[in-house]
């Protein structure tokens, strides 16, 4: 079973539903679904700066901390695609 990835993780701990993150973020549920699912293999720079204002907010840590979490964990998910 494949674990859930870094934004459903921190989406989860910040206490929101999908929804709720999409409206706050200013992105399509539709989009978070296809990051959350793992159908887009890397968000972009915009959505992930969206999603990591929303998500530092909520869980009262920088933004920053929360934009790197997501690009290592999508960078290592591709870097792991690779080798295989």
């Amino acid at each position: 079973m494949e674990r859930p990835n870094i934004i459903r993780r921190l989406r989860k701990q910040a206490g929101l539903s999908q929804e709720a993150l999409a409206v706050e973020a200013g992105i399509t549920v539709s989009l978070l679904t296809k990051y959350e699912r793992g159908e887009v293999r890397r968000p972009s720079l915009v959505c992930s700066r969206k999603l990591a204002r929303v998500l530092a907010l909520r869980l009262g840590v920088s933004e920053e901390r929360v934009l790197i979490r997501i690009a290592e964990e999508f960078e290592c998910q591709s870097s792991d695609d690779a080798s295989a």
